[in-house]
């Protein structure tokens, strides 16, 4: 028999779904579900370390360590849960670090580019993917957009933002100076405004190539034009069977990424379908995996070679 594969994770396991999803609250996972995933691994030719908080590693050289325990040695590292996203992050450097020598999933190439709007949605554009019209301008050039306000509106967005917080809806352009001026940044990422129907906005989870299913937000979720979280808890959602456009665009996306575990959130525009966000902790809903019968261990650990 070979060798057992080494395996680590950070999994935080979610057991109250009515709580805050935070940094000291990290867990995504319904713990029903995360028992399910050892069961599994329990199963295969395994070495599984559970538990490996990245967040709290050191560094070492291009090596990374928690206490004694060095994940550099590991053959692969599963995790899903909140880290800091900002752009000098010490948890993304630790990703970054540790995919020299471990086959990461999420990977720090992924998860750095998608939690960033702007270079993930760029990105997609260069691949003809349908995302938003954006736009990102400098405090020196705000009057370039001026024009453009002429005949849409825009959304303000932060550019690492979650959960729908902190999206401002500009309807013209002396709004966006005056917030602007307000607020000096080095740059504002801007995204064209779309008429839609909220009740036609859909969420899908992917997981390794497959799309496991759609959703819609309850109205609870919904404030005026937007799905919005302000208590980051997730959740409240309605089946919805995604049709064949929908999967096929969030295979695509998948492929273009490199993504393992991913969610995309849709609006059905005059121009046909929009994808509005990329979600790299999805919405992994037990009472639909229930329902549906899907068999979300082996889907989620579809990428390592188990058999």
């Amino acid at each position: 028999m070979k060798n057992a594969l080494k395996v680590g994770l950070w999994i935080p396991a979610r057991h109250d779904l009515t709580t805050s999803i935070t940094m000291e609250n990290p867990a995504h996972i319904d713990a029903r579900l995360y028992a399910r995933f050892l069961e599994y691994l329990d199963g295969k030719n395994v070495e599984y370390f559970e538990n490996l908080d990245f967040r709290k590693a050191l560094i070492h050289n291009n090596k990374v360590f928690i206490g004694d325990f060095c994940l550099s040695d590991l053959d692969h590292f599963v995790w899903i849960g909140m880290v800091d996203r900002s752009i000098d992050s010490y948890h993304l450097e630790v990703l970054r670090v540790l995919e020299m020598s471990v086959n990461v999933h999420h990977s720090y190439s992924f998860f750095s580019m998608a939690t960033d709007k702007f270079t993930s949605f760029s990105y997609l554009h260069n691949h003809d993917i349908p995302v938003s019209e954006l736009h990102l301008v400098s405090l020196d050039a705000l009057e370039s957009m001026k024009p453009l306000f002429e005949k849409n509106s825009y959304l303000l967005k932060p550019r690492r933002s979650s959960f729908g917080i902190g999206i401002i809806k500009l309807k013209n352009y002396e709004q966006f100076r005056d917030i602007a001026e307000y607020h000096k940044k080095s740059n504002y990422y801007l995204e064209k405004f779309y008429e839609n129907d909220l009740s036609e906005w859909t969420g899908v989870t992917v997981v390794n190539g497959t799309v496991l299913y759609g959703f819609r937000k309850k109205s609870s979720k919904i404030s005026g034009w937007k799905v919005y979280d302000k208590d980051s808890i997730g959740g409240e959602t309605i089946y919805v069977k995604p049709n064949a456009e929908i999967e096929a665009i969030s295979l695509k996306i998948g492929e273009v990424v490199g993504a393992t575990v991913f969610g995309l959130d849709f609006i059905k525009t005059a121009e046909g379908y929009k994808v509005v966000d990329i979600n790299c902790s999805p919405g992994i809903y037990y009472d639909f995996i229930e329902d549906l019968n899907i068999p979300i261990a082996e889907l989620f650990f579809k990428m390592l070679p188990l058999d």
